[in-house]
């Protein structure tokens, strides 16, 4: 009997130091080294006992942090990620749709400071070239001489066009995941690999199983019967686990979909995925067999495991050149900036992107007829826990520094703006307030998560010259990706400059690259403002210096009935006017409740 064993990352998004830069406090909660520590002790305890090891990474590498941010500043000559995954040393990794972020010379760059493949079989030039390599195979050797070789491919969400358009129209082709993945796979079948992987930037929706396109198509590419093992990511959520308990062909104690054993290592190299599987080699037919297999995920802060101080003395000169990075000053606040309750009730931390994309707006446009009714900026509760606890903008009154603006927004998206009718508007209004539950649900806001029955909270758009109100009585009218899923209206008595929205009117709304690519609500139905390339962060910054954080924030909406609501934050989150903390725990998270105004 052979014994390999498959170790897996997704998501990691930059995450290295055992540190919070945030919290300026030493931490053990994530990170490359935690990670690569507990990889290179499994991968040294294996070789002693004849087990092989394949260290892989599933994506979504290049943004996300404070690392991120510093590496793309900067113009290293190594992003930090590349060498501490060659130094694990990794076997493979593949593109999440982050990857994207920076551009493609800065991709590039990025594939070619790599001393290990980067693999995908759906991502194309504008000839007609992959990308990158459309998949691998590696050739091992078992402790008694017997070859093994394992192919591995990979492969990332369409949706990549519409969330970077502006580094990828008329760039790349990218090709249905489904198709290129089985098309990939039989490749390596007729290339003679003995066990075939697939290293797939997408997750499972569990709502709609069935669906054959979007972003998270897992349960359908697990029906490739080619694939002996996968991993997935992409909605930082975790596999084997009871959140896929009871769906058909899905095996939570063995880590099984369909006949392809799977892991999903959440996120930020706060987990591990491991995959360990028994092999038969038959002589005559020189081929091997799966005779058992298991798929766990281990999470590191609970694990016992040794830093290693090779990936720790490696990081260090990034580590102390972060400090200094971050602890540029921008400003000063004498107020608290939080965001715990963002998504609920009036917050600084969302709606200094709005002040400041609306100053920036008028400020380039003064000259323009945008031919609208007028202005209407928006902004999104980006850090509202998605990723745990300690996922919230927490800014203590005091000076301000370049950490603090990388915790108001963490991602690299331009400012943009858009005419559309006050019909549009409604829509796009509808789509935003989905994050809500019904009534009859136990809490008020949906999961913040990118699959169904969740709903992210960077997709609830607030908008701020607007006064509306939402009736939770009825059901959602759109899922969270946009759509259309019943035909309801939550949202009531819309009224801008003191009277109704009227449908036929126009109006110029303000937000971001990302949400006019992606907002399918959007698509055919607004007119592109053209303005110059502005990064949402650095007008953030440049207002803050003028400006400052002083405001009073608030909330345009109010709910059409009065409570109390009860939903989910951070224990760290202290109780407001109208917001009272409960006794009730949910996994990590405290239930608060909140009564209208």
């Amino acid at each position: 009997m052979y014994q390999l064993s498959i170790l897996a990352l997704s998501d990691v998004h930059s995450h290295i130091s055992l540190y919070d830069y945030f919290l300026n406090q030493a931490s053990m909660e994530n990170g490359l080294i935690l990670a690569g520590s507990k990889m290179r002790a499994i991968k040294k305890e294996n070789e002693q006992k004849g087990i092989l090891t394949l260290c892989l990474d599933n994506g979504d590498v290049l943004q996300g942090n404070i690392i991120a941010d510093y590496a793309a500043s900067n113009a290293l000559k190594i992003h930090p990620m590349a060498e501490m995954m060659n130094q694990i040393p990794m076997d493979v990794s593949t593109f999440g749709n982050h990857e994207f972020n920076y551009g493609l010379n800065y991709l590039n760059d990025y594939i070619h400071s790599t001393t290990f493949p980067i693999v995908n079989c759906n991502v194309f030039d504008k000839n007609n070239e992959p990308l990158t390599q459309s998949y691998t195979i590696l050739e091992r050797t078992f402790h008694d001489g017997t070859p093994i070789k394992i192919g591995i491919t990979g492969v990332v969400p369409e949706e990549i066009l519409k969330w970077d358009k502006a580094h990828l129209e008329d760039k790349v082709i990218v090709k249905p995941m489904i198709e290129a993945l089985q098309q990939t796979t039989q490749q390596l079948k007729t290339a003679g690999c003995d066990l075939i992987i697939g290293l797939l930037h997408t997750g499972m929706n569990t709502s709609d199983l069935e669906k054959t396109t979007g972003e998270n198509l897992v349960y359908q590419l697990a029906k490739n019967s080619d694939l002996d093992a996968l991993v997935f990511g992409h909605t930082h959520q975790m596999f084997p686990s009871d959140d896929y308990k009871d769906l058909p062909n899905v095996d939570i104690e063995k880590g099984k979909i369909f006949n392809t054993f799977a892991v999903q290592p959440v996120s930020f190299g706060s987990h591990l995925g491991q995959i360990d599987f028994e092999l038969d080699f038959d002589k005559q037919s020189k081929k091997f067999s799966i005779q058992n297999g298991q798929s766990k995920v281990i999470h590191l802060k609970e694990a016992a495991l040794q830093i290693d101080e090779d990936l720790v003395k490696l990081n260090q000169k990034t580590h102390e050149a972060l400090l200094a990075y971050i602890a540029q000053p921008i400003g000063h606040t004498n107020v608290p900036i939080q965001s715990y309750f963002s998504q609920i009730a009036p917050s600084r931390a969302v709606e200094i992107v709005a002040k400041a994309g609306k100053h920036k707006f008028m400020e380039i446009t003064k000259e323009m007829d945008l031919g609208s009714e007028g202005i209407i900026s928006t902004s999104a509760p980006i850090k509202a826990g998605r990723d745990g606890i300690y996922d919230y903008v927490d800014i203590p009154a005091g000076p301000l520094t370049l950490k603090d603006a990388i915790s108001i927004y963490r991602f690299p998206n331009t400012m943009a703006a858009c005419n559309v009718t006050g019909k549009v508007l409604k829509e796009w209004l509808e789509w935003s307030v989905s994050c809500f539950n019904t009534l009859d649900q136990p809490l008020i806001l949906k999961e913040n998560q990118s699959t169904e029955p969740g709903f992210p909270s960077y997709n609830q758009d607030i908008f701020y010259e607007l006064s509306y109100t939402i009736d939770l009585s009825v059901p959602a009218r759109y899922s969270n990706i946009g759509e259309k899923i019943n035909n309801t209206n939550r949202v009531n008595d819309v009224i801008f400059n003191g009277a109704p929205v009227n449908d036929e009117a126009i109006f110029t709304v303000l937000t971001n690259d990302y949400r006019l690519s992606f907002c399918p609500i959007l698509q055919d139905n607004m007119t592109i403002i053209p303005i110059e390339t502005l990064e949402v962060r650095q007008v953030v910054i440049d207002y803050i210096k003028s400006y400052g954080l002083d405001f009073e924030p608030s909330i345009p909406f109010k709910f059409k009935h009065n409570g109390p609501y009860p939903f989910i934050t951070s224990p760290n989150a202290k109780e407001a006017s109208n917001i009272r903390a409960t006794n009730q725990m949910h996994g990590e998270y405290q239930v608060f409740e909140i009564t209208n105004q």
